[in-house]
């Protein structure tokens, strides 16, 4: 099979996802791709703080061997842990870096694990879970799953469960719940500041005196995750634009992303996080003047695409972030589901009875079939996909229309570049064929 742009795409990016150590400035050094997320370190006079400790113990602890070939262990005790919010990919690997010795203090901020708070108090933390393991594509064998777009591929023991504030971590014992802190630790004065956006706990670390500036999940080589397919509550797109406005504000010498290789040198930082906000600023701003021209999801989603200077830069490739889901997500933190067409307000059709009549309108069931068929054959999966949901909500366990529908997904998902959402389309194509093979 000839491979699409977007497959392409995700397997440049997986072999630029290696593990490697990256010196940031004389004292701070980052590990990459060792783990889903990376690693910072920051070497005192007389002790190291970390910043953030990858998903998995293992990977914990092959990152801390390297940085203890530059500042070992006798010399340079673990004074402090930072999180740069609640996901357990930047928390489930806490114990190694906490069993060298004496417990280091371990900070962020005082809503941390906000995210999932919610569907802990709904009882909705089985879907939660269940979306997170699709999107991640954790149930995927290794040559569906290239990578996630901005980190390499890893099977988490906790499947979706990764996503969750809780998962794996030791917990924060030191918070701070004002606009900033500093933090002194092993002769280091860092401070710590509330950057919400991917999660509204989320906080960025300064090292002033070699500015070098931590930015968690806020930013890295991807246009950013404004909407996530597991779900989310809200995602605060005005205040993540702030919150790039203050990084920009600081004129860092090396910005460090949660994910993915840093930038380094003041003019590609200052140009880095100016392309940033102005790109996620032009989505929000796009979508509320849409919204006030009476527009729909729909057609916002459609339409809204980033400026040509900027949507031809590789860190602001739909890799992990996607606008129009972006375009949805923002629709919806406004004003709701309600989409202003007064039809949409009435339940006259039910899904059983839209499909019945669809069929009905193509000349029965097997028409609808014949043409769901057909239009996979003339490469439009997307149709074909539409029209097999209206005949397996009259047939649900048909495992010839359950092929076909796996079949229409395995061929969108070959075309997304989006790594979540491709994720969530292979995995549901695999379940699809799973529940055929059963019938």
């Amino acid at each position: 099979m000839i491979k699409s742009p977007a497959s392409l795409a995700l397997e440049k990016r997986r072999a630029e996802l290696v593990p490697h150590l990256v010196q940031l400035s004389e004292h701070a050094w980052l590990s990459v791709a060792e783990d889903v997320s990376n690693v910072g370190m920051i070497v005192g006079k007389n002790g190291i703080v970390i910043i953030d400790t990858g998903q998995s113990t293992e990977c914990a602890a092959a990152t801390l061997k390297k940085f203890r070939e530059i500042a070992p262990a006798d010399k340079y005790p673990i004074k402090a842990v930072i999180y740069t919010h609640g996901h357990g990919d930047h928390t489930g690997g806490s114990s190694v870096f906490c069993s060298e010795g004496a417990k280091p203090e371990i900070w962020t901020r005082s809503n941390f694990g906000a995210e999932t708070v919610p569907f802990e108090h709904a009882g909705l933390m089985p879907l939660f879970k269940a979306r997170g393991a699709l999107q991640g594509g954790f149930r995927l064998p290794p040559e569906k799953r290239i990578c996630n777009g901005i980190a390499p591929v890893r099977y988490p023991s906790a499947g979706g469960a990764a996503f969750s504030g809780r998962t794996g971590a030791v917990p924060p014992d030191h918070f701070f719940s004002g606009d900033s802190t500093v933090l002194s630790a092993g002769g280091l004065e860092l401070s710590l500041f509330a950057t919400p956006g991917e999660t509204d706990d989320a906080l960025s670390v300064w090292f002033p005196a070699e500015k070098v500036l931590f930015c968690g999940d806020n930013l890295y080589r991807s246009f950013p995750n404004l909407y996530p397919v597991r779900g989310v509550g809200n995602r605060d797109v005005p205040a993540w634009i702030d919150s790039l406005n203050r990084m920009l504000a600081l004129d860092a010498d090396a910005l460090v992303p949660g994910h993915t290789d840093p930038f380094i040198g003041r003019n590609e930082v200052r140009t880095v996080i100016t392309n940033y906000r102005d790109a996620v600023r032009h989505v929000f701003d796009k979508t509320i003047e849409g919204m006030n021209a009476g527009k729909t999801p729909d057609e916002l989603a459609a339409e809204i695409r980033l400026p040509e200077h900027l949507a031809g830069l590789d860190y602001l490739g739909e890799y992990y972030g996607n606008v129009a889901w972006a375009v949805r997500q923002i629709f919806g933190q406004y004003v709701g589901w309600f989409d202003g067409n007064p039809l949409h307000l009435y339940t006259n059709f039910t899904t059983r009875d839209e499909a019945a009549r669809m069929a009905a309108l193509a000349g029965g069931e097997e028409a609808l079939l014949k043409n769901a068929r057909a239009a996979l054959r003339n490469n439009d999966p997307a149709w074909a996909a539409r029209l097999a949901d209206h005949l397996l909500t009259l047939r649900p366990d048909d495992a010839q229309i359950l092929e076909l529908k796996a079949d229409a997904l395995d061929a969108l998902g070959e075309t997304m570049l989006t790594a979540t959402g491709r994720n969530y389309t292979l995995s549901v194509a695999q379940n699809l064929r799973q529940k055929a093979t059963q019938r």
